[in-house]
């Protein structure tokens, strides 16, 4: 004690030179001993004992050096071994750093090497030990020499070597941190940080989940030196495969496991959530670092888009686009790539070749949900970018208004953009369940969009509102004030928008009083508004209530329908309201509606519309709808039995000076009126009750059905001069008069189809009551000859009448019943009565023509006209009974053909067939998860039990039977008619079957065999077959051989431009004929062509991007290794090498001018466009030195010079002289209807013309590459082709000899014509020459080419 005592005194005192001896005194271990025990005791301060014995040890002394280093190799010691508390390590190392540079470089390395030790043997329990480690590397680097592995090297060099060791060795998962954290305070080069970066991030899968956060800290610290993306790229891809390993995990899960399971989940997460947060915060630090990050999504973008759309990228995508800076363009790359994610998958699923290239990696919507579904781990930063990408989506693409009209009808095919819409969506509903803050917003958002967008489409918000309601209407209940503020707006929206808005909140209104009695008060406002749509949105609100709010008393609850689940309606009729208070709301809404029996007729065409819905699901209320009825029908009918018409149809139209309008849909009310009276016949007939109130109500009731049969008896008998409709009327929209004829021949119609429906629901297959009928049909059939007589005649004088087929007043579900009535009805009690309606075989046919409109309606908007018509599952049901009788009776007719002679008009069978065909279409469209359903239903039940496989094929070998039927029949005038349905029905079948199956292969070789066995020249016939054939090929294999062999028959039935040339006479399918070869087969194959090249040059594209990716971290699975890049260039080759085959012959092929020339042009241009594309991608692999082009590529130049362009120049030729010589022809006869067709003409080849420029640069574009790909790759690409020669300034040469010819046979003086040309017209003989001289050549290419067989193209040339 006494000796420290005393060094401390002296080195107090800065005696150096006896610290010195005093020291010399002491061995090194004694030292040592004496720092341990002033470390032990605590209490004592080792750092002024360590500074003395510095002190006292020179640099420039070996044996002070030896000491110094021994000090400092003790205290490393005791710092690793954790026995100093904060403070005094602080100030130690402090010490230590302030001498580390006196010492020389042999002590540094082996100071370096104790490090380098420790770290490998991972006795390092603290970060406070490695403080000192870089000091001493940078003092290393500061060295001119170091001794290394019996050699010197310079200081820098020493310390990459050291790094490259630290970086090499084993690391203990304990010291990573503390390491990451070192090498901040060290000075590195870019490599040197990079190989740094690359361990630390190897190190991710040793370490536990809560390691990683401060880990991926120290990284994100380390980044600001260098390499950003590196450090982005490695911890995203980390985290990426994670989720998948978890995922793959979750699946495999065992029940016992489950709660293992849900524990890493909430740990993977939080973890996750974590990092997102580091990384935000770094970000808005250093902005470089967002860029970088937008830079690497987009960079993985086109070879990765499920690596772009994993969960964790996009919830760190979606908060960096919580900052200002990154907003825009983070939710504009985020929805740009969910749309292309959504066009590739259908690219793929579409075709077989592009999905064998680039397989289908992923789902997009599960992908980006799942980040909604992780979002619930405390991801509080995430929520908020949820919502915003929700509605970007939809905004973005959403419905778009069309010609100015904001209702959109949906579609049956779903499109990528509808699906990314789609997806938006389900982005907001799922986080609107999860995530209670951001429910108010999300809500008011969705009311916002409703209200605002006045002009355009809003149905998908209004389907999100109804969905999040129907979701939690509990929850909702405290934004009512929200939902209470959109209804003020409400007269102020479309009709069908606020009609939509007023569905979506029904379930709010069953829960809460106080909504309910706001839209009361707002729709009787608007009943009373100036604006007739205002009134249209308070009658929809109105007969919504009424159809919601159920009195009790009336029909079960399982028979009348409620849309609301059992709970709630218990809310609303024990907690909020009782039957009375229903009652008297119904009722004062009934009064309300009488208000809309004088307003404009398209308000009562509303009200008509819905009563009888009313009265089906509140049955209570059709006492008071059938008075309203009848009190109305009473002031159009004629009560005296003598007069008529029975109806009185002059205040059904109002006048205005010379315009005429209707102001009663007489006929919807008279249809609303039978469909109420129908109903509540049929609800006595089930109740069981007293009639004690009920006096008043069937004293109404009778007077409508004396009413409905008054008018059948005098309807029948009347006359169309009764109504002063004859042939000789006016029936022209020019003037008042054709306007009112027109108005009352409609409404005349209209009471036809509605007493036919009465009698037949109330006739019970009596004969008197189909008597009827017929009469009533007959009347109607006049009168619409009549219509349709005066609107062709109205046509021919150039003004139409604009009479089209007016929508038929009769419900889908009479339609039904009389289909199965009339063609498929076999019960003995009734063949007598239907014997009275079959004999007219007009009705028939008549009924059936209503059926194809409704059929036709569903197709185009889903839904159709009338009562039920917009329930999806009952016109699902219709469209199944109505597809049984179709297909009966016509497998019926087919197999008994002679019976169907007589009927004149259209063929019964072939409207059956072909509303057969389109009840398939819809089913395979619009109800493709009820297709086993509808398949079942219209087969016979034979009790088999077949999976959906085998029941699609057991139809489908049916309707193949029918095809083979009709091609062998005898009938010229109706096999085109029938086999273009069949076929479609074929076609729509086989997309639901699977592709690997074998009966698919055999359905695909039938289509195969029918186009090349059966020549039928039918155009309509031959396109659907081959539009099949293209479709079911693409799905199974490559189709460019079959556009190969198409392309050779099509050549051989056209003939050659150049007419010399004898092409062989001899194809590969029956159907390519003369007549069917162009432009029919021709478009389609073209039209194939151009979705196969855009195939093909995105498959170039994805090869391409893949070539362009960064390998270093985690690639190897995204990224194509060198043999399977190799197969792809292989396939890429061979299959533009074909296409080249197929062009060799459709340019040769001696086409028509029209559509043909002008689809040929295009198609060439975007063929050049892919070879350029596949050049490009060349020139990138030389570029960045990552490999060489294939012989395979260099024999597709080869082709496309040889048998390509050279040919491509001729066809222009040919092309402009056709035309040349058309307009020419045409223009010999001064005759008017000549003259418009040289204009038309000459438009014509305008337009064509612009295509030569825009293939000709094409060309050159593709020849400019291969140029730069000569140079690159020292391979002479341009040996076979040939500069070109057809230019937009090309002088004809054929023209100008002609000229010349004729200006020299006119002249007097022949033999001195040619020396005064000479003299005269020096220039001109030179160009002569010139052009002369390119005219023999292109003839002599042109002549070696006609010598050949032009049929046997090389179809080999691509291998």
């Amino acid at each position: 004690m006494n000796m420290e005592k005393k060094l401390l005194s002296v080195a107090e005192e800065g005696n150096v030179g006896e610290l010195a001896k005093l020291l010399n005194g002491f061995g090194q271990d004694e030292i040592g001993t004496m720092i341990t025990n002033r470390v032990m005791r605590g209490k004592a301060d080792p750092v002024a004992l360590v500074r003395a014995v510095l002190l006292g040890s020179p640099s420039d002394d070996s044996e002070g050096v030896q000491r110094r280093f021994h000090v400092y190799k003790h205290c490393i010691e005791l710092l690793q071994s954790n026995e100093m508390h904060s403070k005094m390590a602080s100030e130690m190392i402090g010490i230590l750093l302030l001498e580390a540079d006196a010492f020389p470089g042999s002590c540094l390395a082996e100071l370096a090497a104790i490090y380098i030790d420790s770290i490998k043997n991972g006795t390092i329990t603290n970060g406070k030990s490695l403080d000192l480690f870089p000091k001493i590397i940078s003092a290393l680097a500061a060295q001119e020499v170091i001794a290394y592995g019996g050699s010197e090297v310079t200081g820098s060099e020493y310390k990459s070597h050291l790094l490259n060791t630290l970086c090499s060795s084993r690391w203990d998962s304990q010291c990573v941190i503390h390491l990451s954290a070192m090498f901040r305070d060290i000075t590195m080069t870019m490599d040197e940080l990079r190989f740094v970066i690359n361990k630390l991030l190897r190190m991710f899968k040793d370490l536990d989940m809560e390691e990683l956060p401060p880990l991926v800290y120290q990284l994100l610290l380390l980044s600001t030196k260098g390499h950003k993306r590196l450090v982005l790229e490695g911890i995203s891809s980390f985290f990426v495969e994670q989720d998948k390993i978890f995922m793959e995990k979750e699946n495999k899960q065992q029940n016992s496991e489950f709660i293992e399971a849900t524990t890493n989940s909430d740990q993977l997460r939080q973890t996750e959530g974590n990092i997102i947060l580091h990384i935000t915060f770094a970000i808005k630090q250093d902005q470089e670092l967002g860029r970088e990050f937008i830079k690497y999504l987009k960079g993985i973008q086109l070879c990765s888009p499920s690596q772009v759309l994993a969960p964790f990228n996009v919830a760190l995508a979606l908060s960096v686009g919580k900052i200002h800076r990154f907003e825009d363009q983070t939710f504009d790359f985020l929805k740009t790539t969910i749309l292309k994610s959504f066009k590739d998958r259908e690219k793929q699923q579409d075709s077989f070749w592009v999905n064998e290239m680039v397989p289908e990696s992923c789902i997009v919507a599960e992908l980006v949900l799942q980040t909604v579904k992780n979002s619930v781990f405390g991801w509080d930063h995430v929520t908020q970018g949820l919502v915003q990408l929700g509605f970007t989506l939809m905004d973005a693409f959403g419905p778009k208004a069309a010609f100015g009209k904001t209702e959109v009808v949906p579609s049956a095919q779903v499109t990528p953009t509808q699906e990314a819409c789609n997806l938006g969506a389900s982005i907001l509903l799922d986080t609107f369940r999860a995530h209670e803050m951001v429910r108010g917003e999300i809500l008011e958002q969705i009311l916002n969009r409703v209200v605002t967008k006045a002009t355009s489409p809003v149905s998908h918000y209004i389907d999100l509102l109804a969905n999040t309601i129907k979701s939690a209407p509990q929850i909702l209940l405290e934004s009512l004030p929200k939902v209470r503020d959109a209804f003020d707006y409400l007269s102020f929206l479309p009709p069908k928008s606020a009609e939509g808005l007023l569905k979506a909140v029904q379930p709010l209104m069953k829960i809460s009083m106080s909504l309910k009695d706001s839209l009361l008060l707002i729709l009787r406002k608007a009943m009373f508004s100036r604006q007739i749509d205002s009134r249209k949105i308070a009658v929809s609100g109105f007969l919504l209530i009424l159809q919601h709010f159920k009195v009790l008393g009336g029909l079960s609850s399982s028979q009348a329908s409620q849309s609301f689940s059992s709970s709630q309606v218990q809310v609303d009729v024990h907690a909020r309201y009782n039957p009375s208070s229903n009652e008297a709301l119904c009722l004062e809404i009934l009064g309300n509606l009488r208000r809309c029996l004088t307003q404009q007729a398209d308000v009562r065409l509303i009200l008509y519309e819905g009563l009888f819905g009313v009265l089906c699901r509140n049955t209570e209320l059709s006492q008071g709808i059938v008075e309203m009825m009848l009190t109305q029908l009473k002031r159009y009918y004629e009560y005296d039995q003598d007069i008529n018409p029975p109806l009185n149809l002059d205040p059904c139209i109002l006048q205005q000076g010379d315009q005429v309008y209707l102001s009663e849909p007489l006929a919807h009310l008279l249809c609303c009126a039978q469909q109420c009276i129908t109903k509540v016949s049929e609800i006595q007939k089930k109740q069981s009750e007293t009639e004690d109130e009920e006096d008043a109500h069937e004293n109404s009731q009778s007077d409508l059905e004396d009413m409905l049969e008054s008018l059948t008896r005098r309807m029948s008998k009347s006359e169309m001069e009764d109504f002063e409709l004859d042939k000789s009327a006016d029936f022209t929209l020019g003037g008042s008069v054709g306007v009112k004829n027109n108005i009352f021949a409609i409404l005349v119609l209209g009471v036809y189809e509605v007493l036919i429906e009465y009698n037949f629901n109330i006739g019970d297959f009596s004969s008197n009551s189909f008597q009827q009928i017929t009469q009533l049909f007959d009347n109607h059939r006049k009168l619409s000859d009549v219509l349709k007589e005066k609107a062709n005649a109205g046509g021919k004088k150039g003004k139409t009448t604009g009479n089209k087929t007016a929508r038929s007043l009769l419900s889908i579900k009479l339609v039904c019943r009389m289909l199965k009535s009339l063609l498929s009805d076999n019960v003995p009690s009734h063949q007598e009565s239907l014997g009275v309606l079959r004999q007219n075989a007009d009705f028939t046919r008549y009924i059936i023509s209503v059926a194809l409109q409704k059929i036709q309606q569903i197709t185009d908007r889903g839904s159709c006209d009338g009562v039920e018509g917009n329930e999806t599952e009952k016109l699902f049901r219709y469209c199944c009974s109505i597809a049984r009788v179709f297909l009966r009776q016509y497998t019926t007719d087919v197999q008994t053909p002679e019976e169907n002679k007589k009927e004149r008009g259209k063929h019964v069978s072939v409207m059956c067939l072909e509303g057969l065909a389109s009840i398939v279409q819809i089913v395979c469209t619009r109800y493709s998860a009820k297709i086993a359903d509808f398949l079942c239903a219209l087969g016979e039940s034979d009790g088999e039990e077949l999976d959906m496989e085998d029941r699609i094929h057991q139809h489908v070998k049916n309707f193949q039977r029918l095809v083979m039927t009709v091609l062998s029949s005898d009938h010229d005038d109706h096999p085109a008619k029938e086999i273009v349905p069949l076929v479609h029905i074929i076609g729509s079948l086989s997309k639901h079957m699977k592709t690997d199956g074998q009966q698919f292969i055999q359905l695909h070789a039938w289509v195969n065999r029918l186009f090349t066995e059966q020549a039928v020249d039918d155009h309509s016939t031959v396109k659907v077959l081959l539009m099949t054939l293209f479709s079911m090929t693409s799905r199974i294999q490559n189709t460019v051989t079959l556009i190969r062999d198409v392309s050779q028959d099509i050549h051989s039935q056209l003939g050659d431009i150049d007419q010399e040339v004898e092409v062989e006479d001899k194809t590969h399918f029956a159907m390519v004929t003369h007549r069917t070869a162009a432009p029919c087969i021709l478009l389609l194959v073209l039209q194939q062509m151009d979705k196969e090249l855009d195939n093909t040059e995105w498959v170039v594209g994805r090869v391409k991007a893949d070539l362009q990716a960064n390998p270093e971290i985690n690639a190897g699975e995204t990224s194509p290794g060198p043999t399977q890049r190799e197969n792809h260039e292989k396939s890429i080759c061979t299959r533009l090498g074909i296409f080249i085959t197929a062009f060799h012959e459709l340019v040769q092929s001696a086409i028509p001018s029209g559509p043909c020339v002008e689809g040929m042009l295009k198609t060439l241009t975007k063929m050049y466009g892919a070879l350029a594309n596949m050049v490009k991608y060349y020139l990138t692999m030389y570029n960045q030195r990552s490999g060489h082009m294939s012989a395979r590529f260099e024999k597709l130049v080869k082709l496309s010079g040889t048998h390509l362009t050279q040919h491509v120049y001729a066809m222009i030729t040919y092309i402009q002289a056709a035309q040349t010589g058309h307009i020419q022809q045409t223009g010999g006869k001064k005759d008017k209807k000549k003259e418009a067709s040289v204009v038309t003409g000459k438009a014509r080849v305008l337009k064509e013309s612009k295509f030569v420029p825009n293939l000709i640069f094409a060309i050159e574009q593709y020849e400019r590459y291969l140029i730069q790909l000569s140079k690159k790759s020292k391979i002479n690409l341009m040996e076979h082709m040939k500069l070109s020669t057809s230019r937009d300034f090309r002088i004809n040469t054929v023209v100008l000899q002609e000229a010349l010819e004729q200006q020299a046979s006119s002249s007097e003086e022949e033999n001195e014509e040619n020396s005064d040309h000479e003299q005269e017209n020096q220039p001109p003989p030179n160009k002569q020459a010139k052009v002369t001289d390119t005219q023999t050549s292109k003839k002599g290419k042109l002549g070696l080419q006609g010598k050949a067989k032009k049929s046997k193209v090389v179809d080999n040339a691509a291998d």
